[in-house]
């Protein structure tokens, strides 16, 4: 019974915060949203989305856009700010201790993508102060080889006129912010190459593409 009503409410506020951001992305914050690459996505199964970072507005801006629920790794001090906490449970996010090797943190995810979820990551671990696309943190293939889950990257392009880097309150951004979707790629296809550093180069180079950003060089 308690499983019935979890999946209610789940899909109660679903629905909900669909509503919600496409009203508040148009006012106030007049956001004209292009989504790009939406039927890409594919509907149901395990699935890994790595996109870029580069604001706190990022999460709301890749959910909203895609077809499907997409769970989000996440700081775990997150669950301690009331209503935001809340929601973060109720979204299922995989909490994360930042600047850590948090192995719980990759079980959840791992356990998240083999139950046939959606687990939306941001590699570079933080947001980017330069715009660059920061080096991907190896956390992302520890997922993937224990799921052999698709992946499919994502570009995000001006979420910081939204919220800045560095800024906690959204402004009017009075302007358009892209989301684009790739191809999914198979598990196997990143797995081959021939060691770790090439499997993030090609799913950096994947995001870059997307996102246009300079790819920072690693040091």
């Amino acid at each position: 019974m308690r499983a019935l009503w979890n999946r209610i409410v789940f899909h109660l506020a679903y629905a909900f915060f669909k509503g919600f951001f496409a009203i508040t992305f148009r006012f106030p914050l007049f956001v004209w949203l292009r989504i790009e690459g939406r039927n890409r996505i594919p509907q149901r199964g395990g699935l890994i989305v790595v996109s870029n970072h580069l604001s706190l507005a990022d999460p709301p801006i890749l959910w909203y856009a895609a077809p499907r629920h997409l769970c989000f790794m996440g700081r775990a001090d997150i669950l301690s700010v009331p209503v935001v906490g809340a929601i973060a449970r109720l979204a299922k996010m995989v909490p994360v201790k930042q600047r850590t090797a948090d192995r719980n943190a990759i079980k959840l995810a791992i356990e998240t993508v083999q139950r046939g979820e959606a687990l939306a990551v941001f590699p570079e671990g933080e947001l980017s102060e330069t715009r660059d696309l920061q080096p991907f943190l190896p956390g992302v293939l520890l997922i993937l080889r224990q799921t052999r889950a698709p992946v499919l990257p994502v570009g995000l392009i001006g979420t910081d006129k939204i919220l800045p880097y560095g800024k906690l309150v959204p402004k009017p951004a009075f302007g358009v912010v892209r989301v684009r979707f790739g191809e999914p790629i198979p598990a196997e296809q990143i797995l081959s190459l021939p060691c770790s550093e090439a499997q993030l180069a090609f799913l950096e180079e994947q995001v870059a593409r997307l996102s246009g950003q300079r790819r920072c060089a690693k040091g």
